[in-house]
């Protein structure tokens, strides 16, 4: 029999279910972009915080089954050793998957910042064609200006150590330049019901950091804390109350602080002693209208900070629109998880393995070195031998021979094979990587590849496995967070400004607009709609990035008689900057100094080349003295 169905109709008539937060008399405020913390009433502050809370522990939960790897990635990354580390085999720790680490971010940190402009843009129509170029280059200044390789760095070393990187990418008004804020990701708690790079489909986002309270209030940003000077005084303990918070009480490591613990010395009213750090929280929420009461509003973007698990000191709409103000990376894309899997992932069972078998070489020369002893102490005092020194006494009990009482056991090498076995977890590194030895600037092993034609043809096929690797970590985190820069100068940069041009900048649409190296710009030369180039992994490592490659080319063209059909000038110049001369033209001779005509070296040299032909027609010399690069010796008189 058919069950009836469900009359969902009746079952659920408007009754105000859903509603988190009525905010509907604080609705123009909120529409207006201000914040609005300071007027909620306690029992909605309390629904906030309650919200945020329950959001915090509802991703906690999935995420601190990852702290584990995390953990043991960070200590075969760090090389770690305890200081009070006492047994001389604890100290033995295979450091390769560290130098692997290293290479495979330096591929990735040349591939993708490597260009000039750092990040290139295009114009998607005729219209912003000018205004792609200008950005790219302020975009480039202001990376400079602000470390952005380093913090891009990070974003990186953060994909290839835990398979996941977020990071925010943010507005500084008072330097009016893009920021870039890399996150520990046991400080970042997302929506977990999303799979892997659906990041715009999250409902929330929470950043959880430590600060002190007056850096909070000299921010500028959390103005209710000038309004309520009682907010100084603590309201929870150091340790606090939420889940969420206990990242930081990771012990042994030595490299970082709990900020939370106290440690005063002095005064303990003092502002500066250690452990008066405020924890709060930045969340980033997507919200239905009727969630907050407001249901002629679709969505809203709100942003809101909690102070100490207890107050909101921050409730305002999203100023980055219709996004959150973060870029999640990793490194193995894969759309089926909810977190992606990191390099450390692959390489930690090998790292182990192989750190066993060298602590228990270690072990095998410690018990071979001390030997094994076997005693009769009816003959021999036990006390003598276990105290002996290079010139001390053994005692022997009265009618026994020496040596009787004492077996000397010799311990068997039986580890001698374990630095080939090391040799092959790393080479099993190498290939689930594909950071060879060559990529490593490291000679082949013994037995392996010879030839320099071997080895570049090795590095280009391990070249395209991380190129791969480069273009996804460009197209998933590099873009968005370029998409970011470009959307926050264009909304946020004010009226006008201006960016420094080199003169080796070859922009085209650009040289009407420069004047004494620099470009001044407003606000309509910057608009318009401008996506970034993904880049496409090539690294120094490639064919195009050798010197020997273009030399090689200059020769070929030389024999086959094809040097007359090509731009001999333009192949020298890419042959000097694959050698790592970016600004060559600062050495080009200038205007001023080619109509003076040729000096008297290039004259002489131009001379013994002359000299050195085995034929040079005379039309070929008069060509020359009329173009001015030959001077014509005087005859002498009589």
């Amino acid at each position: 029999m058919t069950a009836a169905p469900i009359d969902y109709r009746a079952a659920y008539e408007p009754n105000g279910d859903g509603v988190i937060v009525d905010l509907s008399e604080l609705g123009d405020k909120l529409m207006a972009y201000e914040d609005i913390s300071s007027d909620l009433s306690m029992d909605q502050e309390q629904k906030l915080v309650d919200y945020v809370k329950a959001a915090m522990q509802m991703s906690y939960d999935r995420v601190s089954r990852r702290y584990s790897h995390w953990k043991e990635a960070d200590r075969a990354h760090d090389v770690y050793v305890r200081p009070d580390t006492t047994q001389f085999r604890e100290k033995a720790v295979i450091a390769d998957t560290r130098a692997i680490s290293d290479t495979v971010l330096t591929y990735l940190m040349a591939a993708l910042t490597g260009r000039n402009p750092m990040f290139q843009m295009e114009g998607l129509n005729r219209k912003s064609r000018k205004s792609s170029q200008i950005i790219e280059r302020l975009l480039h200044q202001q990376m400079r200006r602000t470390a952005g390789e380093a913090r891009i760095a990070q974003h990186l070393l953060d994909c290839i150590r835990y398979g996941y990187a977020p990071t925010k990418v943010t507005w500084d008004a008072k330097t009016r330049t893009n920021q870039i804020t890399n996150f520990d990701p046991r400080r970042v708690f997302h929506d977990p019901r999303v799979q892997w790079g659906d990041w715009e489909k999250m409902q929330y986002i929470i950043f959880s950091d430590f600060a002190s309270y007056d850096s909070l209030l000299q921010s500028g940003i959390y103005p209710k804390l000038k309004k309520y000077p009682s907010l100084r005084n603590r309201l929870t303990p150091p340790a606090g109350g939420w889940d969420g918070h206990k990242w930081h009480k990771e012990a042994g490591r030595g490299l970082s602080i709990d900020p939370a613990e106290r440690l005063e010395r002095g005064s303990s009213n003092s502002y500066f002693a250690l452990g008066d750090s405020r924890v709060y929280d930045e969340c980033y929420i997507r919200l239905a209208g009727y969630e907050v009461n407001l249901p002629q509003i679709e969505q809203l973007w709100l942003v809101v900070t909690v102070l100490d698990e207890n107050v909101i000191i921050r409730f305002q709409l999203n100023a980055y629109g219709r996004q959150f103000p973060v870029v999640i990376g990793g490194l193995y894309h894969d759309a089926h998880k909810t977190y992606g899997q990191s390099l450390y992932d692959l390489l930690l069972p090998l790292h182990d393995v192989a750190t066993w078998l060298l602590r228990s070489r270690i072990d095998n020369v410690q018990a071979a070195l001390t030997n094994l002893m076997f005693v009769d102490p009816t003959q021999v005092s036990i006390n003598d031998l276990i105290d002996r020194n290079p010139h001390g006494i053994v005692r022997t009990l009265p009618g026994s021979e020496p040596g009787k009482g004492v077996y000397i056991s010799q311990i068997p090498d039986v580890t001698k094979g374990h630095w080939q076995d090391i040799e092959a977890m790393s080479g099993l590194k190498q290939r689930l990587s594909a950071a060879s030895d060559a990529q490593q600037g490291m000679p082949t092993a013994e037995g392996g590849v010879r030839t320099a034609t071997e080895i570049q043809r090795l590095s280009q096929l391990g070249s395209q496995r991380l190129g791969v690797l480069s273009r996804i970590i460009s197209a998933t985190s590099v873009r968005p967070m370029a998409r970011m820069m470009v959307a926050n100068v264009q909304d946020f940069f004010g009226d006008s400004g201006a960016i420094r041009i080199p003169d080796s900048d070859s922009a085209s649409g650009l040289t009407d607009m420069v004047q004494d190296g620099y470009l001044d710009f407003n606000l309509q030369d910057i608009q318009g709609e401008i996506d970034y180039l993904v880049v496409d992994g090539t690294l120094p490592l490639e064919p195009t990035r050798n010197a020997e490659t273009w030399i090689n080319m200059l020769k070929m063209l030389n024999e086959t008689g094809m040097a007359m059909e090509y731009n001999s000038g333009k192949i020298v110049e890419e042959a000097i900057r694959s050698m790592g001369v970016s600004d060559l033209d600062q050495f080009k001779i200038s205007k001023e100094q080619t109509a003076k005509g040729p000096t008297p070296s290039q004259q002489m040299m131009m001379m013994e080349k002359l000299r050195g032909a085995n034929v040079q027609p005379q039309g070929d010399i008069q060509d020359q003295v009329q173009k001015g690069n030959l001077v014509p010796m005087r005859e002498k008189s009589g």
